[in-house]
């Protein structure tokens, strides 16, 4: 008898020992956060205090010990996003995920790709997640996001709605292993559905909603590409990286692009920054100075199309553009801001397992100008038009 009680004995000192040395060590990666975004970013202090910041961090210190490991990183997520900076970004690495990936619509969050599986859910909206409404989820994950740019927030929105830690510390899903959905389909019918949490190191053999396979702009993804129409004498320019590729230099592309118009003499021609969140601006120098001598720089021929990913580098291409060129703007407002912090740098949270980007330099690409890029032609996010395979943006400026 006195050996058992000497057992159990043992065994609760190494439990409370286990989650002491847990508890210290979750407190070291806050504190790590904490010294690093202080001392490292280029000025996190604009928006907020640094006492408002270190008070939020000291409070999540002195609640560690009442908060499980999901909910201590949404607590961070909500300090991080205080700071408002679109490139100081937490990335936690969930151990499962969901088997879908979401668009973010105007008519609401749908399931655009998933496992094999579950494909017969491609296409629909999700309704509600273990019961918790689809606007209460928005609600909740707008917490963890900065809220000066809506384009950014969407974006985030969608991005963090198949990470579980992120739906867990909020407390939207319980049990990663049965998780219940509530889904419309595109004809209106109601569906329930339960799914199962995917490790992460497991291969997902990924399958896209039929519009991935019919929309020209999602028919390459390639840095670069383009495609001459002959037809609508339309020259389609798709940039969606700002980076080399690995076939082919830009220096070579734009070369062979401005060939294609000297020979085709398109009468439209459109560059799609809808799908590049950035890189390396300078990439992209050849076309623009290109450009700026052609004959196409007019309202009425030069098109250039934008959307909630277009931040960073590829915003500030399109800030050059829309200040030295007469190109249109067609789309959606922009995902960055137009003067921003950048130039980023990025450290670890091991026990949270978790990457964090932060910025070193401030980018002030217009002066006196707020908020994010705005097109001369709002076009609707609309599910209706994805699901019909309909590009909007392209089908207005060929009209």
């Amino acid at each position: 008898m006195k050996t058992t009680k000497s057992l159990i004995f043992f065994f609760l000192f190494i439990v409370f020992f286990q989650l002491a040395f847990s508890q210290d060590k979750v407190v070291s990666d806050i504190e790590l956060y904490r010294k690093t975004i202080s001392n490292k970013h280029k000025n996190p202090f604009t928006k907020i205090s640094k006492e408002f910041f270190n008070q939020q961090l000291d409070t999540l210190i002195s609640d560690v010990t009442e908060l499980d490991k999901e909910q201590v990183i949404v607590r961070l997520l909500k300090a991080n996003a205080s700071i408002g900076d679109e490139h100081t970004i937490m990335f936690p690495n969930a151990d499962y995920y969901l088997p879908f990936q979401f668009k973010f619509f105007d008519e609401g969050i749908a399931i655009t790709v998933t496992d094999s599986l579950h494909t017969k859910y491609l296409l629909y909206r999700v309704l509600s997640i273990d019961d918790t409404p689809t606007a209460e989820i928005i609600s909740l994950l707008k917490t963890t996001i900065k809220q000066d740019n809506l384009s950014y927030s969407k974006y985030f929105e969608a991005f963090y709605f198949n990470n579980t830690s992120i739906l867990q510390g909020l407390g939207i899903i319980k049990n990663i292993q049965e998780v219940k959905f509530r889904l419309l389909s595109p004809q209106g019918d109601t569906v329930i559905t339960t799914v199962f949490g995917i490790k992460k190191e497991v291969n997902t053999n990924w399958k896209y909603a039929e519009p991935y396979k019919q929309i020209l702009a999602y028919s390459n993804l390639s840095n670069y590409w383009f495609q001459y129409n002959e037809d609508n004498k339309m020259l389609y320019f798709n940039y969606r990286s700002c980076a080399e590729s690995e076939n082919e230099s830009f220096t070579a592309f734009n070369k062979r692009l401005f060939e294609v118009i000297n020979e085709k003499k398109p009468t439209k021609l459109i560059l799609d920054l809808r799908f590049n969140g950035g890189g390396n601006s300078a990439i992209l120098n050849p076309f623009i100075a290109g450009i700026k001598k052609s004959v196409l720089n007019t309202k009425n021929s030069f098109f250039v199309v934008i959307g909630q990913k277009v931040m960073s580098s590829s915003l500030m291409n399109a800030i050059e553009l829309k200040r030295t060129t007469n190109a249109t703007f067609v789309g959606e407002s922009t995902g960055g801001n137009i003067n921003h912090f950048g130039e980023i740098k990025n450290f670890e949270l091991p026990t949270l397992n978790m990457r964090v980007t932060y910025s070193t330099k401030y980018w002030e690409n217009w002066e006196n100008m707020e908020g994010s890029l705005t097109p001369d032609i709002s076009i609707p996010n609309s599910f209706y038009d994805f699901i019909k395979a309909n590009d909007k943006a392209i089908e207005k400026i060929l009209e």
